[in-house]
C-alpha cells in the first residue's frame, strides 16, 4: 500500500514539473522551434513581427487557444513540433510584446 501511494506521489510530482516553461527557456524554446526562422519582435519578416501579432489579438481572448491549434496542425500556421505546454508558453510569449 505504501509503494502505491508513494508511485501516484512521484507521478503527480512529474505531471506538475513536467508541463512548466519557464520564461526563460521560452525565448531559447522559440530559437530551437524556429520560430525566429520567420518572426522577428520589431520587424516583419517570412510572417508578421510579434509588436503586430500582439496588436492584432490584443482584445482576443481566444487568440492564444486558435494559434496553438494551428501550429499544432498545420493549418494557417507551420506545424511546431512541440508539447501543448510548449506552444502555449510561446504563443502567449510572442502575444506578450507590446
Amino acid at each position: 500500500m505504501k509503494l502505491k501511494v508513494l508511485m501516484v506521489a512521484v507521478a503527480a510530482g512529474a505531471l506538475l514539473s513536467a508541463g512548466a516553461v519557464s520564461a526563460q527557456d521560452t525565448a531559447a524554446l522559440m530559437k530551437s522551434k524556429g520560430c525566429l526562422s520567420c518572426h522577428d519582435v520589431e520587424a516583419k519578416k517570412m510572417g508578421p513581427s510579434y509588436k503586430e501579432l500582439s496588436a492584432k489579438y490584443a482584445s482576443d481572448k481566444g487568440a492564444v487557444a486558435r494559434i496553438v491549434e494551428a501550429q499544432k496542425t498545420g493549418k494557417g500556421h507551420m506545424k511546431v513540433n512541440a508539447t501543448d505546454d510548449e506552444l502555449k508558453a510561446m504563443v502567449e510569449s510572442a502575444l506578450s510584446h507590446k
